[in-house]
């Protein structure tokens, strides 16, 4: 009997979290384990010039968590079928800092998330959520490559 009865994934929209969300159901169908959408909406950096300050950003927040979940459910619809047992979460933060949280918030005993696999000055540049997240999880970590 397998032990992964509740699979996270986390997405965002790319085609590659796209795979990572059929990867994911694929195990979750063959294990009969829920899956854990989500997510996460980094909060916006304040402008010290900008104009209205913290309510601003509060408020611009606001409107983001509000559309990213729109967006996550007109995903998740697009991706899954009536047959999958799919929970919906959209959260503040970024995704390296907040998995494991979300992860113990779930129970989730399997995390899969999509990589871009960059490399070289990319990879130097933008960093990479998945390793971030491989580095920090507590439950082990499935990293999916578009083909």
């Amino acid at each position: 009997m397998s032990r992964y009865k509740q699979i996270l994934v986390a997405v965002d929209f790319s085609d590659t979290s796209i795979r990572a969300l059929q990867v994911a159901r694929d195990i979750g169908t063959r294990l009969n384990a829920n899956l854990h959408v989500v997510h996460f909406v980094p909060m916006r950096v304040m402008d010290m010039g900008m104009e209205g300050g913290v309510d601003f950003i509060e408020e611009m927040h606001q409107k983001d968590l509000e559309e990213s979940c729109e967006k996550l459910a007109a995903f998740v619809q697009e991706h899954t079928t009536a047959e999958d047992d799919v929970h919906q979460y959209t959260k503040s933060g970024e995704p390296s800092a907040e998995i494991n949280t979300m992860a113990e918030e779930t129970e989730a005993e399997l995390i899969v998330i999509g990589t871009h696999g960059r490399t070289g000055l990319k990879h130097l540049l933008l960093g990479s959520v998945a390793e971030s997240i491989l580095r920090v999880a507590d439950a082990p970590v499935l990293c999916v490559r578009s083909p």
